[in-house]
């Protein structure tokens, strides 16, 4: 493209398709002071090798997120201001990829209930254990750190149906961990229990509207006793004309 030794010159489309830049993003940065054009006879800009260099460093500042406005200043910054420069980039930077990990995490873990709801479909009424140990209460619902805590993944929203006679819903969060001022809504009881799973769906609009009697039916026809049925959290999808909340479920079976 160029020959720098014949001092020759290059037009703004040929700068912004070697270099994958707009058009308007060049005119932008050279009115904002970032790079200085000479002008040919009929006023279009030339592009020297000089202003390669110039682009290059523009560049790659913006490939760094460093706004328009910074890399002016930057243009008469000293070593050390620019070293400050990139420090602080490489903070941010840093925070930016511990925030995306631990999304990826989420998004991984969500993934892998999704896998996980599609095989208890498959199949249903295989033995598993609970896996929550206790739910804490929704009392602190509109606490800022209860909310970081427990909306943080959708796994994390339970409840559990209590056994005969009373069978009534507490709803809560199922947490690994729970702190003194916490308070507890239920706790798993230890023992020689035996659950099967199962995919309950909750009508979104008509929260009556479940599958939960057919699964009840299902294991009485076959000469159990229901005690308590525990409920985690995995997603919400339409099916037919209803939209559903979907919770991985386990029903005691005495």
């Amino acid at each position: 493209m160029w020959d720098r030794e014949k001092n020759k010159t290059v037009s703004i489309s040929t700068i912004s398709q070697t270099l994958g830049i707009p058009a308007s993003t060049l005119r932008y940065w050279e009115s904002m002071g970032l790079i200085s054009l000479n002008r040919c006879d009929n006023n279009y800009r030339e592009y020297t090798y000089s202003s390669l260099l110039d682009l290059s460093d523009i560049y790659y500042l913006r490939k760094l997120g460093i706004s328009v406005k910074a890399i002016k200043e930057y243009q008469m910054f000293s070593l050390e201001d620019s070293k400050a420069i990139y420090l602080n980039k490489k903070t941010e930077l840093e925070a930016e990829i511990n925030s995306l990990h631990n999304t990826y995490t989420m998004l991984r873990k969500t993934l892998n209930l999704m896998d996980e709801l599609e095989y208890i479909r498959e199949h249903p009424y295989k033995e598993s254990r609970p896996d929550i140990s206790f739910l804490l209460s929704h009392s602190k619902l509109y606490d800022k750190e209860v909310w970081e805590k427990h909306f943080s993944g959708q796994y994390q929203f339970a409840g559990v149906r209590l056994g005969p006679p009373n069978c009534e819903w507490v709803w809560g969060w199922a947490a690994e961990s729970r702190k003194p001022d916490e308070e507890l809504a239920w706790t798993f009881a230890e023992g020689d229990r035996h659950f099967v799973q199962f995919i309950l769906r909750i009508d979104v609009k008509d929260r009556k509207h479940t599958n939960l009697d057919e699964a009840i039916n299902y294991l009485k026809a076959r000469g159990y006793n229901i005690g308590e049925i525990i409920v985690r959290y995995i997603t919400i999808a339409c099916e037919g004309q209803t939209r559903w909340d979907y919770y991985k479920a386990w029903i005691e079976i005495i």
